[in-house]
C-alpha cells in the first residue's frame, strides 16, 4: 500500500509541474480528459477502501456519528462528498460491473455514484449487468433516471399496485439548501397528482398575468406561494371547501375496480387505478368516467358531501379523527370509511375528517375499518388497532 501511495504522490507531483502554457490545443485537450479518467479511477481506489474501512468501523470510538462524517472531519470536505464517495464505495462492491466500467473509462465516477441506490436494494435475482450496459457513456443525470427506471420495473415485479404505490409515497420530501446570496433553493418532491394540486395552487393565488407584467410563469408562482405563506402567517389562510381542481379521466371499469387501468390527468400523468380510486373520495378531483369513448359521467356531485353535510362533519369532528392528531378541520379530508366506488354512501354516517398524512395511513394496505364514524376504529397492517370514536366531549357537542 505504501508503495502505491508514494506512485500517487508522484503522478501528482508530475502532473503539478507541467508548463501547460506550452502545450497545444489539441493535446491540451486530450490531457484534461485523459486525467479525469484518471481521476476517476482513483476515486474508485479511495471510494472501495472508505467502503472497507466503514466496515471494518475505523471510525467508531472517535466521536463521529458515521464513516462520512469521520472522513468529512478529517479530510475537511463536506459530509455530502464523504456520503458521495461511501456511496461509490458500496455500489463497486455490491457490482463488479460498475468497477469494471470505470476502471475502463466507460462510466465516471459521478454516474457510477447515482446508481447506489438501484444496485444496493436490489431484488434477487435482477439482471444488474443490463443497467450498467444501458448507463455507459452517459453523464449522471440520464443515470439517475435510468436507475430509477430500471428500479422500479424490477420493484414492480414483485409488488402489488398499492405497495409500489406505498413506497413511492414515502419518498415525499421538502428540502432546503443552504443561503446561496441571499436567496435558498427549496426542492419539493411530491407525488404526481399532489404535484399537481400544488401548482394549481399557487397559480390560482398569483392570479392571472396583466398587461405589462414582465414575471417569468416561475417567478409567478414563486410569488403565488409567498403570497400563501404570508396569509397563512398573517392568520388570513381560512378554511373552505373550494380547493383547486385536477382532471382526472377514469376508464369505468377502473373505477369501479375490476380492472387496473391508470387514470390519466389533463397534464398526461397516469395515476395508478388504486391511488385515483383512493383520491377520487376526496374533494379535489373532477373525475370524467368513461368506457373507449364514449363519456359516461362527468363532474363528482354523486360521490361529493354536500356543503350542509362538510360544515356537519366540521361541528361533529372538529378536525382529524384519527387519535392524538391535531390537524384542523380546515385543514382536513372527507373520507368515505367505505369506498365510494366500492358502494360506499355519501352520509353523515358513513364519513370522517382526516388530515391528508391519515387519509393515506387509512388507504395503505392491509388496514381494516371496524364499525362507523361514531365508533370508528382503524386496524392496522400489524395489528395496531387506532381508536377513532367521536370523543364524548365532540359527540355531546
Amino acid at each position: 500500500m505504501d508503495l502505491a501511495l508514494d506512485l500517487g504522490d508522484r503522478a501528482a507531483d508530475a502532473l503539478g509541474a507541467v508548463e501547460l502554457h506550452t502545450l497545444g490545443r489539441q493535446q491540451l485537450a486530450t490531457a484534461v480528459v485523459r486525467v479525469q479518467g484518471i481521476i476517476d479511477r482513483f476515486t474508485l481506489a479511495h471510494a472501495q477502501m472508505v467502503a472497507e474501512a466503514d466496515r471494518m468501523g475505523v471510525w467508531q470510538g472517535t466521536g463521529a456519528r458515521s464513516m462520512a462524517d469521520w472522513l468529512a472531519g478529517k479530510t475537511n470536505t463536506s459530509y455530502g462528498s464523504a456520503s458521495g464517495l461511501l456511496a461509490l464505495g458500496e455500489t463497486a462492491d455490491a457490482s463488479p460491473e460498475v468497477a469494471a466500467a470505470v476502471g475502463a473509462g466507460e462510466m465516471s465516477a459521478a454516474t457510477a455514484a447515482t446508481l447506489h441506490d438501484a444496485i444496493t436494494t436490489a431484488p434477487a435475482g435482477a439482471d444488474v449487468s443490463s443497467l450498467v450496459k444501458a448507463v455507459k457513456g452517459t453523464g449522471p443525470r440520464e443515470a439517475r433516471a435510468a436507475a430509477s427506471r430500471w428500479k422500479e420495473l424490477n420493484s414492480a415485479k414483485q409488488e402489488t399496485e398499492e405497495e409500489r404505490e406505498d413506497r413511492r409515497y414515502q419518498r415525499r420530501s421538502v428540502r432546503s439548501a443552504p443561503p446561496v446570496d441571499g436567496m435558498v433553493a427549496t426542492t419539493v418532491t411530491l407525488p404526481v397528482l399532489q404535484s399537481r394540486q400544488f401548482i394549481n395552487a399557487i397559480s390560482q393565488v398569483a392570479g392571472k398575468p396583466t398587461e405589462g407584467d414582465e414575471r417569468t410563469t416561475e417567478q409567478r408562482l414563486a410569488d403565488g406561494l409567498i403570497m400563501l405563506c404570508d396569509a397563512y402567517a398573517k392568520g388570513e389562510v381560512k378554511g373552505g371547501r373550494e380547493r383547486p381542481t385536477v382532471l382526472l379521466v377514469f376508464e369505468a371499469e377502473s373505477y369501479a375496480g375490476h380492472t387496473d387501468t391508470p387514470a390519466r390527468t389533463a397534464n398526461g400523468d397516469n395515476i395508478p387505478a388504486s391511488v385515483a380510486r383512493h383520491l377520487a373520495e376526496n374533494a379535489v378531483l373532477q373525475r370524467v368516467l368513461r368506457v373507449g369513448s364514449k363519456i359516461l359521467d362527468l363532474g363528482r356531485e354523486a360521490r361529493l358531501a354536500s356543503d350542509d353535510q362538510y360544515r356537519a362533519l366540521v361541528a361533529r369532528d372538529g378536525g382529524c379523527r384519527w387519535l392524538g392528531c391535531h390537524i384542523p378541520a380546515a385543514w382536513c379530508e372527507i373520507d368515505h370509511l367505505q369506498p365510494y366506488a366500492a358502494g360506499g354512501a355519501t352520509d353523515l354516517d358513513s364519513m370522517v375528517l382526516l388530515c391528508s398524512h391519515h387519509h393515506h395511513e387509512k388507504h395503505r394496505p392491509g388496514v381494516q375499518v371496524i364499525g362507523n364514524a361514531h365508533s370508528l376504529l382503524i386496524r392496522l397492517a400489524n395489528g395496531t388497532v387506532i381508536d377513532c370514536a367521536l370523543r364524548r366531549a365532540q359527540a355531546a357537542a
